[in-house]
């Protein structure tokens, strides 16, 4: 079983069914189904070995496109991966190189072109032998590593989370961005293994956002918490249409969680904390956000999670090929007494000042908690002469909130060893196309 497969029975039982639906097109599974079979690949086909399956990167910034270039590649039974399609030239040649990628097909404004990758370095089928396609790592600052997934890495959670998500048959689902971030492509995975319809914006508008939760009667909406962050500055009014708001990567906090709740009175919302090695590790709803605002919840089915020294691990079925169980991503926490984990960031994100460990997200929390804040990013750097410090880069509702107004409020529930040596204020945080902090952009802020 893969996805293509899925696409082709939802066509063959719900051909006029919307199965995508963008800001000034609809398209039906049958539609879809026919595009991807259609797709030009054919002619390239010859190219790929006969020995062994070959990994083909696909560049679109067209998210339709993408979709129907990964299916059309799986249908070929090669591995499909999907780009980043905003990687600077050094880092995409980098991907190429360290992961040995077989061909990239790639967009441009004459129409698809399919380039040689690594060559004799592209590595032997072992890797990837049951493998059905291949996901990016989709942090925010690197080059970016290949992982690759069985149909059923996926698949065998999506019963459990679909019934958690409220995605039915019925169900209008929401993302927006590109296919590349393994977050949205999950998504569309449970969409299609549902046959239901997948709203996608393919912009960072938040106007249009409403517009077509509105006109498609959206019932699902996922958005990570930056981006939900945002759109609550533009919430008006209610949207009854609206069951479930998904959200994950990144805390949601109690602030922005009551204002979701307001405009969406019908919903409710689920803060997740995930991987894309692995999946779903835990998560919580609502109420439980509003009771623990630093948690990332409890375990999801079938799924083991402790601490050891302050790191985070996890037993899981659910995760990429060639990945040992158990395995830790080097994030840190501790559960609390209730049995909730309390996420503390990455490992590196935990700064040692003289025998003081101070976290990063522990800092960004705080700020998240004052009602002028908007969003807040912390990150550790270096200051010659004083080792790691701590920036802070805050985006605030009112022009007239200063940073000496930011430091007393902090003063009240940090530390003052705690306190961010440098605090930044900006119009908004600079997202990659991800959805993620593009940290090297702020880190060049600070230098500057």
């Amino acid at each position: 079983m893969n996805y293509i497969t899925l696409l082709q029975r939802n066509a063959q039982h719900n051909a006029d069914k919307p199965y995508i639906v963008l800001h000034d097109r609809r398209i039906t599974y049958g539609q879809a189904y026919e595009d991807a079979r259609e797709f030009i690949l054919p002619q390239w086909k010859k190219q790929f070995p006969k020995q062994y399956k070959t990994t083909v990167l696909i560049l679109s910034q067209h998210v339709y496109h993408q979709l129907v270039a990964f299916l059309a590649v799986m249908d070929a039974g090669q591995i499909p991966i999907i780009g980043h399609f905003d990687l600077p030239a050094t880092a995409e040649q980098a991907l190429v190189e360290r992961n040995g990628i077989g061909f990239l097909l790639r967009e441009t404004d004459k129409g698809w072109q399919m380039e040689t990758g690594a060559g004799e370095s592209a590595p032997p089928e072992a890797p990837y032998r049951n493998a059905c396609m291949g996901v990016l790592s989709s942090g925010s600052t690197d080059v970016p590593k290949v992982m690759y997934r069985t149909y059923e890495s996926w698949a065998g959670f999506i019963p459990e989370q679909n019934r958690r998500f409220c995605i039915d048959e019925n169900a209008v689902v929401f993302v927006e961005g590109s296919f590349s971030f393994t977050g949205n492509l999950s998504i569309w995975a449970s969409v299609i293994y549902a046959g239901c319809t997948l709203a996608v914006s393919e912009t960072f508008n938040c106007r249009q956002w409403l517009d077509m939760i509105e006109t498609c009667k959206v019932s699902v909406l996922y958005l990570v918490p930056a981006k939900l962050k945002m759109l609550t500055r533009y919430l008006k009014r209610e949207y009854p249409s609206m069951k479930m708001i998904l959200a994950g990567s990144q805390l949601l906090g109690a602030q922005t969680a009551e204002k979701l709740k307001n405009a969406f009175p019908n919903c409710n919302i689920i803060l997740y904390y995930g991987a894309s090695e692995l999946d779903y590790i835990t998560w919580l709803d609502y109420e439980e956000v509003l009771r623990y605002p630093d948690s990332v919840g409890k375990p999801v089915p079938g799924v083991r999670v402790w601490v050891e020294d302050g790191l985070i691990y996890i037993d899981t079925p659910y995760h990429v090929e060639g990945l040992e169980q158990p395995c830790t991503l080097h994030d840190t926490g501790y559960f609390n007494t209730d049995g909730y984990l309390i996420f503390n960031g990455r490992e590196s994100d935990i700064i040692n000042k003289g025998g003081f460990k101070i976290s990063c997200t522990k800092v960004e929390n705080a700020l998240c908690s004052l009602p002028e804040v908007v969003q807040a990013v912390v990150l550790p750097y270096e200051d010659e002469g004083r080792g790691q410090e701590a920036a802070a880069f805050v985006v605030c509702s009112g022009a007239t909130f200063t940073k000496q107004d930011l430091r007393q409020q902090l003063r009240r529930v940090l530390m003052q060893q705690e306190m961010p040596k440098k605090i930044l204020l900006l119009k908004e945080i600079p997202l990659n196309s991800r959805g993620k902090t593009d940290k090297t952009a702020l880190r060049n802020m600070l230098g500057q």
